[in-house]
């Protein structure tokens, strides 16, 4: 099992011989011993845009909610955002918190091409969830709820939303308190909600360098910026510690409703858990051995990266 702080635990790195290679972290972490690569001018500390990665951080935040009485997991989702929000998506009939956040919604997925390219041409206007959430408005649901899967943002676009409402605190300010706090992570924070760090990577996409997009409002789907290690403050306080769910909702937090493999915003093949994140100019990946409590990390500055190094590092 993983066993004390990051300051006590060995650390091996490496790292590119130019600096112009595109920003990379790799991180591994088993028994106590860490080994970092990295490659650019990225560091073991470089903050890179996580993507869908932070889902399991939104969905730790609602299960903390859940805990203090102020949000039930069979709350109706249509009762917890404005009526235009409900409305635009077809009343949100029947869908719960525990619907949103196992995706078994059927909810249409906002993140599609048109929002992207909007997003990215003027994101100050265009990047906040409640616009975002219009690109799936008049959109029909895929299924009835809990009759199926469905990968949608939208499913955390709302969480982050309704976090909000149930609290009357910004969703990077919930963050902080709920997740990042308790977690130790002192390097990460919800994008748009301060300065980006100077050695913060520019993103490539299809040949562009993406910085701007993560200028604007980044919300519950996605929008937190993160560190390896910080990372792996937070995958220990989870899933070794347990520190930051009472065990009725850790065992909620990792139920497979359909046999998706897809708990609460946490992906689950057999003892590996984790997460996947793509965002533009980003890819990441963070897998678990909940067993053993070996840790992969791989942060990336570069939309096509390959993360299957993750799963491969930890069946070596």
């Amino acid at each position: 099992m993983l066993k004390g702080v990051l300051g006590c635990l060995l650390l091996v790195m490496t790292s590119a011989a130019h600096a112009d290679t595109v920003a990379s972290v790799r991180y591994f972490e088993s028994d106590g011993e860490i080994e970092v690569s990295t490659t650019g001018a990225a560091t073991a500390q470089t903050p890179f845009a996580i993507a869908s990665v932070g889902k399991t951080m939104t969905a730790v935040a609602v299960l903390r909610l859940v805990a203090t009485g102020q949000l039930s997991l069979d709350d109706l989702a249509a009762h917890r955002v404005s009526p235009e929000i409900a409305a635009g998506l077809g009343g949100l009939s029947g869908v719960t918190l525990r619907h949103l956040l196992t995706m078994t919604s059927g909810l249409p997925d906002y993140l599609t091409d048109d929002y992207l390219d909007d997003a990215l041409d003027d994101p100050n206007d265009i990047q906040n969830p409640q616009t975002a959430l219009t690109y799936a408005y008049g959109e029909e649901a895929l299924f009835l709820p809990a009759k199926g899967f469905d990968y949608s943002n939208t499913n955390y676009v709302l969480l982050g939303i309704i976090l909000e409402t149930a609290t009357g605190q910004s969703y990077a300010d919930l963050m902080q308190s709920l997740v990042l706090g308790p977690a130790g992570m002192t390097r990460s924070f919800v994008f748009g909600s301060r300065r980006l760090p100077a050695d913060f990577p520019s993103g490539h996409e299809d040949g562009d360098h993406i910085r701007k997009y993560y200028e604007a409002e980044g919300f519950g789907d996605g929008g937190v910026i993160s560190t390896a290690p910080d990372l792996a403050l937070f995958y220990k306080a989870l899933l070794v510690d347990r520190s930051l769910l009472p065990a009725n909702l850790m065992r909620e937090f990792g139920t497979d409703p359909l046999g998706a493999d897809y708990g609460m915003g946490i992906e689950m093949e057999d003892e590996i858990w984790g997460h996947s994140g793509g965002d533009l100019g980003f890819a990441s990946d963070v897998r678990m051995d909940i067993l053993s409590g070996d840790l992969t990390i791989l942060l990336v500055a570069d939309a096509d990266a390959d993360t299957d190094w993750t799963y491969d590092r930890l069946l070596d």
